[in-house]
């Protein structure tokens, strides 16, 4: 009974890992590659459950392991999740690396699932140290899962910024700074505002010297967006 028993959990893990689908991500990091396992992939779209598996792409050593609740990412239409090994290309992958605080180290936020405004894609943000040890950060994940899809990365003014909507005529962008104990603050903010007749106003936060400067503009919808 005991060897049977055995056996079939033998056969239960072989069969998971025959039902997980296996994918490369060797192009979208200078420093690091990954292996990814994720439970669905039919048609072109692959989500679900996954295990993301970092190596060091110098030498091939395993850094971490990280796990999804839905990796959710699209495959090309000549690809075909059920051939076995498949390498993502480099804008393509569910994975994004990149400087995030700009402490001169690579930082990686994985998706996880759709949960964003207007069911954009969110992710789970993990910051790096010189250790190679990655870390989640509240803060981030929080940015990168509560607006419109990932923030953006300015590495020349050193910093990040959200994106917002509400309905077709209310867009905002906040852009974020770190400090020096590496804490995240609001450095300036734009809305874009044309619910009101053909005007659109604008209205600019910027924090200066401790303080916000607050402006506020009125344009014509065809002028100010055709500059």
């Amino acid at each position: 009974m005991k060897s049977l028993i055995i056996f079939c959990g033998i056969l239960l893990i072989a069969n998971t890992s025959e039902a997980q689908f296996k994918f490369l991500a060797n192009n979208s990091s200078d420093q690091y590659k990954a292996k990814i396992f994720v439970d669905k992939c039919e048609g072109n779209a692959c989500s679900g459950k996954a295990t993301i598996i970092i190596y060091d792409m110098a030498t091939d050593r395993e850094i971490d392991t990280f796990h999804s609740e839905d990796l959710d990412f699209s495959l090309t239409e000549t690809q075909n999740a059920k051939l076995g090994w498949l390498e993502l290309g480099k804008y393509q992958t569910p994975l994004i690396f990149g400087d995030f605080n700009f402490d001169g180290f690579e930082d990686l936020a994985i998706r996880n699932g759709n949960n964003g405004a207007y069911a954009s894609p969110s992710y789970q943000v993990y910051l790096s140290s010189k250790e190679n040890k990655f870390l989640l950060s509240k803060e981030l994940t929080k940015l990168a899962s509560e607006n419109l899809g990932m923030f953006d990365i300015d590495k020349k003014t050193r910093q990040i910024a959200i994106h917002q909507k509400d309905g077709c005529c209310f867009d905002k962008t906040i852009n974020y700074k770190f400090d020096a104990k590496n804490a995240l603050y609001e450095d300036s903010s734009v809305i874009e505002d044309s619910s009101i007749a053909d005007n659109v106003t604008v209205i600019t936060q910027k924090l200066v010297d401790g303080k916000i400067k607050r402006t506020v503009q009125k344009f014509k919808i065809k002028d100010y967006y055709n500059q």
